[in-house]
C-alpha cells in the first residue's frame, strides 16, 4: 500500500465495508505498538534502561507523529540561531533511507546550512560522540524525540496545525509514535503552518497540549515562500509570479496538503489533475519520475497548466539529472519563520546551552 493510500485509509477518506475492516485491523495492530512504546519509556524512567549523557549539549527537534510537520526547515532555523549565538552546532539524524551521499533531508540541510556538520547514524549516541570528535560544541538532534536513549538538554516538539495529532491514534491506525500525553516530556512546542490556521484553532491546540500536562513555551511558525527556482536553468523568480497561473504541483513530503495550501495562498490555480502526492522520501528521479511525474505533467498541460511545481525536498533529487519534460519545473523554496514566540524560543535555546 502506498503512503497516499494509507493516509486516505486512516483518515477515513476511503469509505465502504472493506476500508472499515482494514481500519479495525489497524486498530488492533496499534495496541501492541502502543504497549511497546509505553513499556520502553517506562523502563527508561525507572532506570532499568540507561540514558547516555553526552559530553556536549543536545537540542532535539522532533515530532509525536511520523512526520509532516515541516521539521527540516525548523532544524535549519535552530542551527542558524545557534550559529548566531557563537556556537559550532552539528546535526545528528538517523539517516532514514540514506544512500552513500545521504538522504533527501541531508541534501536540503546542506543547502539551508552550508558547511554545517551532519552526522547520519541509526545509533544517535554514537552520532553525538562523532560530532564532538569532529569539533561540534552542541548537537541538534533531528527527529529524535522518541530516541530517549540519548539524553538532551531541550526537547522541541513540532505540531502541524493542519493535522497536529496524526488523526489521534497510534501507529498503524494513526500517525502517533507515542500517546499525546507524552507531550509533557518536551519543554517547547511549535505549531507550524500557523498562517493557514485560525486563531481559535491555534488556541484550541494550545489548550489541548496544556490539558495533557505540557508546561513549556509555545511558538507559532510558518513556512513562508521565499523564491522560485527553475530547475533547468537555475533562474530565480519571486513567488508572486504564481498568481493566476495554472500549475501542476507534485511532491513527496509528509504533508502534501500544506504544500497545496501554500500554492493556493500565493494565488496559483491548481490544474484539473490536482496535486500528485508521492510517498514521503520517494526517489523522485529516473524511472520513478518517468512512471509517475511525466504522465502527470503531460495530462496537466492538456488541461492548461503552464508549469510544474515541487518542493525543495523533491528538487534536491532532481537537479543532478532532470529529464526533458513537457512543462518547465519550478521549485518553491520556503523560509521557516517564527510568527509568535521567537524570544521565548531563543531564551529556551540559551538556557539549554548553559
Amino acid at each position: 500500500m502506498s503512503q497516499r493510500d494509507f493516509i486516505d485509509l486512516i483518515s477515513g477518506q476511503q469509505r465502504g465495508a472493506g476500508a472499515a475492516l482494514k481500519r479495525a485491523f489497524l486498530r488492533l495492530a496499534s495496541w501492541p505498538f502502543a504497549l511497546g512504546a509505553v513499556t520502553r519509556l517506562g523502563l527508561y524512567r525507572c532506570g532499568l534502561l540507561r540514558r547516555h549523557q553526552p559530553e556536549l549539549p543536545v537540542i532535539c527537534v522532533g515530532n509525536l507523529t511520523t512526520g509532516g510537520t515541516g521539521k527540516t526547515p525548523a532544524v535549519a532555523w535552530v542551527v542558524q540561531a545557534l550559529q548566531q549565538a557563537g556556537r559550532q552546532p552539528a546535526i545528528v539524524s538517523r539517516g532514514y533511507k540514506a544512500s552513500a551521499s545521504g538522504n533527501d533531508e541531508q541534501r536540503v540541510l546542506e543547502e539551508l546550512c552550508p558547511g554545517v556538520l551532519h552526522v547520519q547514524n541509526p545509533d544517535r549516541v554514537q552520532g553525538a560522540a562523532s560530532a564532538k570528535q569532529q569539533g561540534a560544541d552542541v548537537v541538534v538532534l533531528d527527529d529524535g524525540f522518541s530516541h530517549v536513549r540519548l539524553a538532551r538538554n531541550l526537547d522541541i516538539l513540532l505540531f502541524d496545525a493542519l493535522n497536529p495529532f496524526g488523526f489521534g491514534r497510534m501507529l498503524p491506525r494513526g500517525l502517533l509514535r507515542e500517546p499525546i500525553r507524552n507531550v509533557r516530556r518536551a519543554r517547547f512546542a511549535i505549531f507550524t503552518r500557523a498562517d493557514v490556521a485560525t486563531p481559535q484553532r491555534l488556541r484550541d491546540l494550545e489548550d489541548t497540549i496544556r490539558c495533557k500536562g505540557f508546561v513549556g513555551g509555545i511558538a507559532h511558525a510558518a513556512h513562508v515562500p521565499s523564491t522560485l527556482v527553475d530547475l533547468a536553468t537555475g533562474r530565480e523568480l519571486p513567488p508572486a509570479d504564481l498568481a493566476g497561473k495554472i500549475v501542476a504541483p507534485f511532491c513527496g513530503i509528509g504533508n502534501p496538503v500544506g504544500f497545496q495550501r501554500t500554492l493556493e495562498k500565493l494565488g496559483a490555480v491548481i490544474s484539473g489533475m490536482g496535486l500528485l502526492r508521492l510517498d514521503d522520501h520517494a526517489h523522485v528521479a529516473g524511472r520513478e519520475f518517468e512512471r509517475q511525474v511525466m504522465p502527470f505533467l503531460d495530462a496537466a498541460k492538456e488541461q492548461g497548466a503552464k508549469l510544474g511545481l515541487c518542493t525543495q525536498k523533491d528538487a534536491v533529487k532532481l537537479r543532478a539529472n532532470l529529464p526533458r519534460t513537457s512543462l518547465p519545473i519550478l521549485e518553491l523554496r520556503v523560509k521557516f519563520t517564527i510568527l509568535q514566540g521567537e524570544d521565548a524560543l531563543k531564551a529556551a535555546l540559551g538556557a539549554a546551552l548553559q
